[in-house]
């Protein structure tokens, strides 16, 4: 089966958190802290640009922080993220993974207990560059398209996965990280190298 086939049933559509909603976690956060029109740069805005952070990850998850960047400083209608604002956004995401709220997965945050069980498909708002995938993410495309196509070859296998998350082209940051998710995947030996082509290891 090819992508093209119709959604797989291990994919969704990318869900985006939206901007209006973070807009309200922003106010509602700063008027709790008797904070009310706190700047993203501000060093007392640490709680509310926690709290911004936190409701991407809960929409998003799991999520790299490039995205987290992008979301949090949209919240503040800021265009660019400076390096006071990722400054400022790194220390909110340290304090959130100390309370525990949020959790590493590889480079990205997720919230606690949930399994990546779905890749998710761009859409007209929201195509991820490469980075902007997590590597769980892109492992779970590359064992579902061995599954459905045993013996499949590696250089089928990256663009059947580059197509799937909406790139024409295997770049070379997407063929170098999809060639790494390969080889973890082999390593961990979930996926089996079997006559120049790649099989499911079984009962993985």
């Amino acid at each position: 089966m090819t992508v093209d086939a119709g959604p797989a049933p291990w994919s969704r559509p990318y869900q985006e958190v939206d901007p209006d909603l973070l807009a309200e976690v922003r106010d509602r956060s700063s008027s709790q802290r008797g904070r009310w029109g706190v700047e993203l740069q501000d060093p007392d805005a640490l709680d509310v640009v926690a709290d911004v952070a936190q409701c991407v990850v809960e929409v998003e998850g799991p999520v790299e922080k490039e995205v987290i960047y992008t979301r949090v400083r949209l919240a503040w209608g800021l265009g660019r993220a400076g390096q006071v604002v990722r400054d400022r956004i790194d220390r909110a995401l340290r304090r959130l993974l100390k309370q525990g709220k949020i959790v590493h997965v590889g480079t990205a945050y997720d919230r606690p207990g949930r399994e990546t069980e779905f890749a998710r498909t761009p859409t007209e708002r929201c195509a991820r560059r490469v980075a902007e995938v997590p590597a769980a993410e892109r492992q779970l495309v590359l064992r579902n398209v061995v599954d459905e196509g045993p013996g499949v070859h590696r250089e089928d296998l990256l663009r059947e996965t580059a197509r799937f998350f909406g790139w024409a082209r295997l770049g070379a940051d997407i063929r170098d990280a999809l060639t790494g998710d390969i080889d973890e995947l082999v390593a961990a030996g979930h996926l089996i190298g079997w006559e120049g082509g790649l099989m499911p290891a079984q009962g993985s």
